[in-house]
């Protein structure tokens, strides 16, 4: 029995807003509640005595109604057989009602989330479902811990950040700015939503993302295209430009939050313009955090990179490839 919703019970019963239902719950489990003082203060005693009147008169109903069941009360034991039924009868019932009041509405299932909000420098960070985001300092970026039952993967930005977002054809990928979102067929793409600035901007690299405001398409963007919404005057335009030029932001000091070697790799490749392999699959889901400054060489980067994680690499410079592999 849960005694918090039964003193809500109570409170509506001294507002007379209570449903029969309501009222018949509360008659057959006011006693369990009578010896505990924060319930039994809640009442006069002229609305205990009338829960008490209500509660012998349902009783006596039942045992008239089971008269049919039982033959005459000729001895005492007999008729507390009859008072017992009643009573199991009437809790019976009240318990049923409590299942139905008590029967909470279908809700979304709340998912714990996190926020990235760095301070001096870009955060390298892999979601829940494999994309990497790097988030400029100065934004904020509020995510699921999960994504896992959602039937979209919703995230939150207020500033500039670049995604690199793995499709899943299931389970959208939206971007909420504001009133704007923008939603991702699996691509590479941009969003600056600084707060105090009217424009939202995004830009996409490579793919094709829908950015809408609220139910009404905006556009839709494939690779080297941006679209301008002006949170002001509501009006939006599209042009196309270098996006790479455009996201050059992402070469500078970066922190690595917490990622695996793999997803590290995926960003070296963008980066310093390379193809790497990882050897071992333990090797790639081996996680990390460091920082490492934009004037770094790709051989500092891996340096650092192995020596965390006790793997050691080779560069093929001509072919442009790099070998990560566990000592």
């Amino acid at each position: 029995m849960d005694k918090v919703y039964f003193l809500d019970l109570l409170k509506k019963f001294r507002e007379g807003t209570t449903t029969p239902a309501e009222e018949q719950f509360i008659q057959a489990y006011y006693a369990a509640f009578e010896s505990q003082p924060d319930v039994v203060s809640l009442l006069t005693a002229a609305e205990k005595q009338r829960l008490k009147n209500n509660l012998h008169a349902g009783i006596l109903e039942q045992i008239a109604a089971q008269e049919d069941h039982f033959p005459a009360a000729t001895t005492p034991v007999r008729l507390w057989l009859k008072i017992a039924a009643a009573i199991m009868i009437l809790a019976g019932a009240a318990t049923a009602g409590f299942l139905l009041l008590r029967t909470p509405p279908a809700v979304k299932t709340v998912v714990q989330s996190r926020k990235v909000q760095p301070a001096s420098e870009n955060n390298f960070i892999q979601l829940p479902d494999g994309s990497t985001v790097i988030v400029s300092p100065g934004s904020k970026l509020e995510y699921p811990a999960s994504f896992d039952g959602q039937p979209k993967r919703e995230v939150y930005l207020e500033g500039k950040a670049l995604f690199q977002v793995d499709h899943q054809s299931v389970q959208p990928f939206v971007v909420h700015t504001g009133n704007v979102q923008t939603t991702v067929l699996g691509t590479s793409f941009e969003i600056r939503a600084m707060p105090g600035m009217k424009d939202i901007t995004v830009t996409v690299i490579k793919g094709k993302v829908q950015v809408a405001h609220d139910a009404k398409t905006l556009g839709i963007l494939s690779a080297n295209e941006q679209i301008i919404y002006n949170t002001s005057n509501k009006e939006h335009h599209q042009l196309q430009l270098d996006a790479k030029a455009q996201v050059a932001w992402q070469a500078e000091d970066l922190f690595f939050d917490d990622v695996t070697m793999q997803y590290a790799a995926r960003l070296l490749e963008e980066r310093f313009q390379v193809t790497v392999s990882i050897t071992d699959e333990k090797l790639q889901s081996s996680r990390f955090s460091t920082t490492f400054a934009k004037e770094e060489s790709l051989e500092q980067v891996l340096n650092s990179i192995c020596t965390f994680n006790n793997a050691a690499y080779r560069i093929d410079k001509a072919q442009k490839t790099v070998i990560i592999y566990s000592r």
